[in-house]
C-alpha cells in the first residue's frame, strides 16, 4: 500500500513542485521570490475547489435554520438523516465540499516540505537527492545551489519566533473572515475554541519546519483572505469581530451573501409547498361522480320507448 502512495507523491507532487521551484528560483535569482511565485501558482491551480468550498460553506450556514427544524421535528435518527440529505440535495449542496480545499492542501504541504528540504536544505545528501529528482534540463542544474537567504530567513532552516507568529496570526484572520454567525450558544463556543486552537497548533508546528514552508503558508493564508474578501463583494471590515469583540461576521457583506442564500432556500421550500398544495387541490377539485343507478336507468328507458311506439 505504501509503494503506490510513495509513487504518487514522488511523481505527481514532489518532483514536479521541486522542478518548478528550482526553475522559478533560477529565473528570479532568489529562492524567496521563487516561493512567492510558487505560492501564487498553486493557489491558481487550486482555485476551483477553493471557490466551491467557500460557496458550500455559505450555503451550509444558510441551511442551519432548516436543519434545526428537521432535528426538532424528527426524532428517528434514520428519518432525520434522510430529511437532511433531501434538504442538501434540494439546495444543491454537497456537505463534503466544505473540506475540499482543505483536504487538497494537506498533500501539497507534505510535498512542499520535501521540496524545500531538498532544494534549500543544508544536508549534503539533500543536494544529491535533488540532482536525482531534477528533470533532464541543463538550465535547472546550472543554478544550483539556490540562494536560500530571503529577508531575515534562511529558507532551509526553521525560524523559531517571527514566522510561527505570522503563521498563527494569518491562520486566525483567515478563520475569522471565513466563519459565519453561529445559530446557538453551543456552536458559537465550538467556533470560538477552534479559532484559538488551530492558529496556535499551526504556529507551533512551524517552529520545526523549513522557513520556506512557513513562508508559503503565510502567503497562502493572505491570498485566502483576499479571495474571501472578493467573494463577499468587498465592503467595510468589522474590526470588532476580527478581535473577538463582536459575533457579527468580519466581512460585513457576508451578511448580505448569507441572506441571499437564505432567501434562495426559502424560495426553494415555498416552491415545494406550492407543488404539494397544487397536488392536493387537484385531488379535491376533481371528485369522483357517483355511478348512475343501473336498474332505474333501464326502467326509464323502457317507459320512454313505449311512449314512442304508442305515438306511432
Amino acid at each position: 500500500m505504501t509503494e503506490p502512495i510513495s509513487f504518487f507523491f514522488n511523481n505527481f507532487l514532489i518532483n514536479p513542485l521541486t522542478n518548478l521551484f528550482v526553475l522559478l528560483s533560477n529565473l528570479t535569482g532568489n529562492a524567496g521570490i521563487g516561493v512567492i511565485l510558487l505560492t501564487i501558482f498553486i493557489r491558481i491551480i487550486t482555485l476551483p475547489p477553493t471557490l466551491r468550498q467557500m460557496h458550500t460553506t455559505r450555503m451550509m450556514a444558510a441551511l442551519q435554520p432548516r436543519m434545526a427544524e428537521i432535528q426538532k421535528k424528527y426524532k428517528d435518527p434514520r428519518r432525520r438523516s434522510q430529511e437532511q440529505m433531501k434538504l442538501y440535495k434540494d439546495a444543491g449542496v454537497n456537505p463534503l465540499g466544505c473540506f475540499s480545499g482543505m483536504l487538497l492542501q494537506f498533500p501539497i504541504l507534505i510535498a512542499l516540505y520535501r521540496t524545500f528540504s531538498l532544494a534549500v536544505g543544508e544536508a549534503p545528501e539533500s543536494l544529491i537527492d535533488l540532482h536525482d529528482r531534477l528533470y533532464s534540463w541543463s538550465y535547472l542544474r546550472e543554478g544550483l545551489p539556490l540562494e536560500a537567504d530571503f529577508l531575515w530567513l534562511h529558507l532551509g532552516r526553521p525560524d523559531p519566533i517571527i514566522l510561527p507568529v505570522l503563521v498563527a496570526a494569518t491562520t486566525y484572520v483567515l478563520q475569522k473572515v471565513t466563519m459565519m454567525p453561529a445559530n446557538d450558544e453551543k456552536a458559537r463556543a465550538q467556533a470560538s475554541m477552534m479559532n484559538m486552537m488551530m492558529p496556535l497548533l499551526f504556529g507551533w508546528i512551524t517552529i520545526n519546519l523549513p522557513s520556506g514552508l512557513g513562508l508559503y503558508y503565510v502567503l497562502s493564508n493572505l491570498i485566502g483572505v483576499a479571495l474571501q474578501y472578493a467573494y463577499v463583494g468587498g465592503g467595510p471590515i468589522n474590526w470588532r469581530g476580527l478581535v473577538g469583540l463582536s459575533q457579527e461576521p468580519v466581512l460585513v457583506n457576508a451578511l448580505a451573501v448569507r441572506q441571499a442564500h437564505i432567501d434562495r432556500v426559502k424560495n426553494m421550500s415555498r416552491n415545494d409547498d406550492d407543488e404539494d398544495d397544487d397536488e392536493d387541490m387537484t385531488t379535491v377539485s376533481a371528485p369522483t361522480r357517483p355511478a348512475p343507478n343501473g336498474p332505474a336507468v333501464a326502467r326509464r328507458r323502457r317507459v320512454s320507448g313505449g311512449r314512442r311506439r304508442g305515438r306511432r
